[in-house]
């Protein structure tokens, strides 16, 4: 009996240490049970929330791709009529060129050779004009030096037939001093007009 009671003591401690961890590893899946619970009581309504905004965005999403459609499909309708459109101004465009904007352009460069031709003309006047006059005021020159000699001996010889007269003239005796005086001032006049 007692060889018995040495292997039942060890075994009895050793179901009591099952039970204990049994008990003990029971305690903690049940805390990690509380926590996953508390954890999905928290994020699954975030989560369904979120899946019902993701299932709106796929509608709004779907709505907005259906429009896109629709606007594409009404491009791709009016899109040769746009072309057709857009080739016929161009073609137009072309037309009003050839026929109105090249002439135009034609005859404004003839305008502007005209106006080049008329302007150097002008400067071949104004030269003509401008060498015209200073050889007219050389001529005029040259006459007024040469009819300056001839006046002034025409003025000495009749300032000195004058006094001449003057002094020779039996009625004029008596203003001998008033003529004297007049010739003085005839002198200085005529001396004057030398040194001008």
């Amino acid at each position: 009996m007692d060889a018995s009671l040495y292997w039942q003591i060890p075994l009895g401690l050793l179901l009591l240490a099952l039970a204990i961890s049994v008990v003990w590893l029971a305690s903690r899946i049940g805390t990690t049970l509380k926590s996953v619970e508390n954890l999905l009581d928290k994020s699954v309504p975030s989560l369904l929330k979120a899946t019902e905004d993701l299932v709106g965005i796929h509608k709004d999403v779907s709505i907005l791709l259906k429009s896109v459609d629709g606007t594409v499909t009404e491009l791709n309708q009016e899109l040769p009529q746009l072309l057709e459109n857009i080739n016929g101004i161009t073609a137009s465009m072309q037309q009003i060129s050839e026929a109105e904007i090249q002439p135009t352009t034609h005859n404004i460069q003839q305008i502007t050779e005209t106006i080049n031709q008329n302007i150097a003309k002008v400067d071949e006047l104004i030269a003509t004009v401008r060498d015209f006059s200073q050889t007219t005021i050389e001529q005029a020159e040259y006459y007024r030096d040469q009819l300056s000699v001839p006046v002034k001996d025409i003025i000495s010889a009749w300032s000195a037939i004058k006094a001449s007269w003057k002094v020779f003239s039996p009625s004029r005796k008596s203003h001998t001093s008033d003529s004297e005086d007049t010739t003085q001032k005839e002198q200085n006049g005529y001396q004057k007009e030398q040194n001008g």
